[in-house]
């Protein structure tokens, strides 16, 4: 599950959900992931739609520490394995 998590981490800082290109290139890529990959496209692409139809909801200062903390997390465990030699 990690495996994935980072892909899909990588897929959505790397590269962009929302074109049909990066979406074949991480197909090819990892095809392993190909349903989750699918999944995780198409809710992004579901939830982009959203955000142009919704009203943004107000920021929380605890929710947004939490997300930073987990992403800086993510990164440090991201660079531990590249110093290792391991693939992401």
């Amino acid at each position: 599950m990690d495996e994935l998590d980072d892909l899909l981490f990588d897929y959505t800082t790397r590269a962009n959900p929302k074109s049909n290109e990066d979406l074949r290139r991480y197909l090819r890529r990892c095809p392993q992931f190909r349903e989750e990959i699918i999944e995780f496209t198409a809710n992004w692409r579901a939830l982009s739609i959203l955000d142009k139809v919704l009203p943004p909801a107000l920021p929380d200062p605890i929710i947004e520490r939490q997300i930073l903390r987990r992403a800086q997390a993510r990164l440090r465990a991201m660079r531990r394995r590249r110093r290792r030699g391991k693939p992401i």
